[in-house]
């Protein structure tokens, strides 16, 4: 929280900005078993519009914007990336097909019933009270920012009469951290691609798919797989090994932030 006293002193000016970013720094735990891992996200603000990505992904969509070159991302489903329409109130999970990059928009429909308490904390130079929510089959504490007007937070998560500035769920595997809020770069600001609507069962069934064949669609549309080092070297790999190695990922992290929604690979 060593920045939030820099964010306090200007928050006053870039609070009134069309473009905001609030950067987030997210601890949590891929699978119960192993270590927390730690990443950064961004929400970008614009207008009546926000995006959450991780600092990857919007890296790549950035790239993407400049010359159409979509980058690779994990192979698994779980992105932690939304968008958020608050003139129709549509909030966004947004899915990218980990082999054919095609999109996917889960409609968040869950009404997020907030339980706000008169407990209050001082975090950094913002007084934040306390609220609670339950979703995705998890229990969420939020401390939010009051004096703030945009009524937003990380992920999915918005509604309260604030800015949410920490969040956590109370098994402590998912912890949200403001650290920054800063006037954004257009070149950096979101924008919708052309994606395919679903609904939670058709993301489960997409991801049960993918781990029985995760090149079932490349097999289909006859499309060449080639696999490089890091140096980019190729590697001659059989689809077989490929295979038992994205299953073996997709085991290894399953502990996703929307627990009622979780698929027990065998």
């Amino acid at each position: 929280m060593k920045h939030l006293l820099f964010i306090f002193m200007f928050i006053s000016n870039i609070i009134l900005a069309q473009n905001i970013t609030f950067i987030y720094e997210l601890r949590y735990k891929p699978n119960l078993e192993k270590e927390i891992k730690t990443e950064y996200y961004y929400l970008d603000v614009l207008g009546s519009q926000s995006a959450f990505r991780s600092e990857n992904a919007r890296a790549a969509d950035s790239l993407m914007q400049k010359n159409g070159f979509w980058q690779s991302r994990k192979p698994t489903f779980d992105h932690i990336y939304s968008f958020k329409n608050f003139i129709s109130n549509k909030v966004y999970k947004s899915v990218t097909h980990p082999a054919m990059y095609d999109l996917y928009y889960v409609n968040i429909e869950e009404k997020l019933d907030w339980k706000i308490s008169p407990d209050k904390m001082k975090i950094g130079e913002m007084e934040c009270q306390k609220a609670s929510v339950q979703y995705g089959g998890r229990n969420w504490i939020a401390w939010f920012d009051p004096n703030n007007p945009i009524h937003d937070g990380p992920y999915i998560f918005h509604g309260l009469p604030g800015l949410i500035v920490k969040l956590n769920d109370d098994q402590g595997d998912f912890d949200f951290n403001l650290i920054k809020i800063k006037k954004s770069d257009k070149n950096n600001m979101f924008y919708l691609r052309k994606g395919k609507e679903i609904n939670w069962d058709a993301y489960m069934k997409l991801q049960s798919g993918y781990y029985s064949d995760p090149f079932a669609e490349v097999k289909s549309r006859n499309i060449k797989t080639k696999v490089g080092d890091e140096k980019g070297n190729p590697i001659n790999v059989s689809f077989k090994e490929l295979t038992a190695s994205i299953q073996k990922q997709m085991k290894d992290q399953n502990n996703p932030i929307e627990l009622n929604h979780k698929i027990d690979y065998k």
